[in-house]
């Protein structure tokens, strides 16, 4: 979804860009209003938003209702994929609706987590990051995202708040999800979309050579390559908007240049080492 400012768009032609530079197929659907962007090359769908803006974060559950698929996987304009998406959609086919993270009863989390489990009666919430998230056409999973505009609709009589208009989805869909026992809750190690929360050291990270790892500090120190990079907050960094050019680039070499291109100083160096390979009987 890339939706109101410009940097929205430029992030999620950046998404579809990365998808498209490592092969990934998977059909592309972006949901927007903004018009003048070249959103053909990166995506097969371009399809106008329809929700109220405070009900943004719940739009991306609409794609059922808004387009022929049966296997969806939103994922937040400011991501960059690393890796192909069959895996992600290989584990999750029959699970219903899918986000990725861990089972939290402390801590802060829309709020003190203890005292949301306390006062909804659970013991437990999931605790995921709503940048990625799956869902499928089953009837079940229909009625259970349901269940969810439900919860969305009470978010502040439930106890989440923030700190704009927008209303959240992800406290809404982990209530939903510990209260009526529905939805699959994948293990955060499996790193299908990571934010670099608890940076340690250095973000290695190039769209060029489809590198993305560092270590970080979530649940536990960990080393991760994900198949998503969730730019979050390190849309404030350099190195996030360097991946975004370095994809507009190649963008306008594809167009620029045919089918096999060879540079002259390519062609030069291909010349001269074959020289030296036949003086060494190698040719």
């Amino acid at each position: 979804m890339a939706v109101g400012k410009p940097k929205f768009a430029e992030c999620a032609l950046g998404l579809g860009r990365s998808l498209r530079l490592i092969g990934d197929s998977t059909h592309r659907v972006v949901v927007t209003d903004l018009k003048d962007y070249p959103w053909e090359k990166s995506f097969d769908e371009v399809i106008e938003p329809k929700d109220p803006i405070e009900w943004i974060f719940f739009s991306k559950l609409t794609a059922l209702d808004r387009t022929e698929a049966d296997q969806v996987l939103f994922i937040d304009s400011d991501g960059l994929a690393f890796k192909r998406l069959d895996p992600i959609f290989d584990y999750c086919a029959g699970k219903g609706l899918v986000v990725a993270g861990r089972h939290v009863s402390q801590g802060d989390w829309y709020g003190d987590v203890a005292t949301h489990c306390r006062n909804h009666g659970v013991a437990s919430l999931p605790q995921f990051n709503g940048g990625l998230i799956y869902y499928e056409r089953t009837k079940e999973c229909q009625d259970f995202i349901e269940t969810i505009y439900d919860y969305g609709k009470r978010a502040k009589e439930l106890g989440f708040m923030r700190d704009d208009p927008l209303i959240p989805d992800e406290p809404c869909i982990a209530l939903a999800m510990a209260q009526t026992g529905k939805g699959h809750l994948a293990p955060d190690e499996m790193d299908w979309s990571n934010s670099a929360m608890g940076l340690i050291g250095k973000l290695d990270m190039d769209v060029r050579t489809a590198t993305c790892k560092y270590l970080c500090r979530r649940y536990g120190v960990r080393y991760v390559e994900p198949t998503i990079f969730h730019a979050s907050r390190y849309m404030a960094f350099f190195v996030y908007w360097r991946q975004l050019s370095y994809l507009r680039k190649l963008e306008e070499y594809e167009q620029e240049h045919g089918f096999g291109y060879m540079s002259q100083s390519h062609k030069l160096s291909r010349s001269i080492q074959k020289r030296l390979l036949k003086l060494k009987g190698k040719l």
